[in-house]
């Protein structure tokens, strides 16, 4: 199941980013660190846009990171959120559907898949991530799952991917 949306982002100069919803306290800051350090690297090599699915854990951290880089050091790049449909944090905790609602704000752009949650939608967000990039940053630490599958599909379809 893919969304038809009638356009395409320019693949040679984006980068989707893809991880699990935990990510545990004892490597939160290191990873921030990993990411800022490998959106700094792929800007310098001509990636100038990034897309986040809006999830928790991995995505709200790289997200955030894409536009603490944009603001604070004035890189040139922007943040595209793709999201799999508009009520997606509602049954989130507080403190997280904060943090999304203040990235989905300060985000370049959004791209909203469906009208309403549907089976399959967050497979066709992830999809259209990949379908839209020529690299992947990912925070994957085992073989299953929709990060799994997408790291699967990025290479599957000549996505460069970066595993953290």
């Amino acid at each position: 199941m893919s969304a038809n949306l009638g356009f395409s982002l320019p693949r040679e100069r984006t980068c989707c980013f893809t991880g699990h919803r935990n990510v545990p306290s004892n490597i939160y800051q290191q990873l921030k660190l990993k990411i800022e350090d490998q959106i700094r690297f792929s800007t310098a090599h001509g990636i100038t846009r990034y897309l986040a699915g809006g999830a928790r854990g991995f995505d709200a951290l790289a997200a955030a990171a894409v536009i603490v880089l944009r603001d604070r050091e004035k890189l040139p790049i922007e943040l595209i959120l793709a999201l799999p449909y508009p009520n997606q944090s509602q049954n989130w905790p507080y403190y997280e559907r904060k943090l999304h609602d203040e990235i989905k704000q300060r985000a370049d752009g959004i791209v909203m898949l469906y009208p309403e949650y549907r089976e399959g939608c967050l497979l066709a967000r992830n999809r259209f991530m990949a379908d839209n990039s020529s690299l992947c940053v990912a925070y994957l630490t085992h073989n299953r799952g929709g990060t799994y599958s997408t790291v699967k599909y990025c290479e599957r379809i000549g996505v460069m991917v970066v595993v953290f």
